[in-house]
């Protein structure tokens, strides 16, 4: 890998270059909450002015401290944010989440500068290319559609990196092709799910995690189903959670988003062309194989294999990780309970199997 240097700020004492991450962190903090409190309850200027106060603050706690080359990429994403301020930047979700994910990653170079003296050339660059050409583009849905983009390769980019990082992990990815149209959604419900997670408080990586395990799960089926369907399905399978985010304290509203949120969810996946068997998995994935799941309450075999396979890769990886999405804070050992208690009730035993099978090699990977 390629690495840039700041060799005065590797010089700092160390007590400085805590400070300044700490004070990153904050910043990027209040960033995120207010781009979510954007998403969820309306776009106003005071929000934008705000944000881009906060960007502006980090920007400069960089500058001073020598970190040239990432305060080009703070620089950018600030003029873009304020772009939006002066009202020749249209507002988009897409460019909401674009401002999160590059500050993730500008995150991600600090860390290496501060631990290692050196950060990864590719992405600096990487991200730098982008966010010039995503200002510099004038009309406003091509401007979007850049971001998407970009939003989708950075996260392409980040997976393929994590999975190399640990030693035998490549055999464990299964590989899911898609034709033009399907991409494209693909793209599109990997970016609504790394947003409706971190609206509700999980890590963004969740929907790529349940996505992973699924696919794994599915591998060790005598019948698998089709991965295209099941990406689908694993990325746009909690999207109707959404809507208890505009029940406010009413807790008897809460209950009953939650109880239809599948059905939520299976309606948005409706709405694109040829996903048919991915919405019939996202209704499904809280049935329950003795019939007491929601929200039709269907019994063995009127719920779809994909649903369970779905089903049980949610139960592992939320045990796993929980909401802040740490590795491994919880026992995978209590996850891998979890799901085999629910063999013959919850779920049919032989795909309890399949899960078995697929959660060894995880674990033997691991311990690798």
């Amino acid at each position: 890998m390629e690495q840039f240097a700041c060799k005065d700020f590797s010089a700092l004492d160390k007590e400085l270059k805590d400070d300044l991450l700490e004070c990153y962190l904050e910043a990027q903090q209040e960033i995120e909450a207010i781009v979510n409190d954007i998403e969820s309850s309306g776009f106003t200027h005071e929000k934008l002015d705000t944000l881009f106060r906060s960007l502006h603050s980090m920007k400069g706690n960089c500058s001073v401290c020598f970190l040239d080359p990432l305060v080009g990429a703070l620089h950018r994403l600030e003029e873009i944010v304020d772009g939006m301020r002066g009202g020749y930047i249209p507002y988009d979700s897409v460019l909401g989440e674009l401002i999160n994910q590059v500050l993730d990653q500008v995150l991600l170079l600090l860390k290496q500068l501060h631990q290692y003296h050196g950060a990864d050339t590719k992405l600096l660059n990487f991200m730098q290319s982008n966010l010039d050409k995503i200002y510099a583009e004038e009309e406003p849905s091509t401007r979007v559609a850049l971001a998407e983009r970009f939003l989708a390769q950075m996260g392409d980019d980040a997976t393929a990196a994590q999975e190399k990082a640990k030693e035998g992990a490549d055999s464990l990815v299964v590989k899911v092709e898609y034709d033009d149209a399907q991409q494209a959604d693909i793209d599109h419900f990997r970016l609504l799910s790394q947003r409706l997670n971190k609206l509700l408080g999980y890590s963004p990586e969740r929907g790529e995690r349940i996505l992973k395990l699924s696919q794994l799960i599915n591998q060790e089926c005598t019948a698998p189903v089709d991965k295209a369907q099941l990406s689908a399905a694993a990325y746009m399978h909690n999207m109707g959670m959404a809507m208890i985010l505009k029940c406010g304290d009413d807790e008897a509203a809460k209950q009953r988003a939650e109880h239809n949120h599948p059905m939520v969810g299976a309606q948005l996946l409706s709405k694109h062309e040829g996903w048919d068997q991915a919405s019939d998995m996202v209704i499904s994935y809280q049935e329950r194989f003795d019939g007491s799941g929601y929200p039709e309450g269907l019994v063995g075999g009127m719920i779809p294999q994909g649903a369970f396979v779905l089903s049980m890769a949610v139960r592992f990886i939320d045990v796993v990780w929980g909401k802040s999405g740490d590795e491994y804070k919880k026992s995978a050992m209590r996850a891998i309970q979890k799901v085999n208690s629910e063999s013959a009730k919850g779920i049919p035993p032989h795909l309890v199997d399949a899960f078995n099978r697929a959660v060894r090699k995880l674990l033997v990977a691991k311990q690798r």
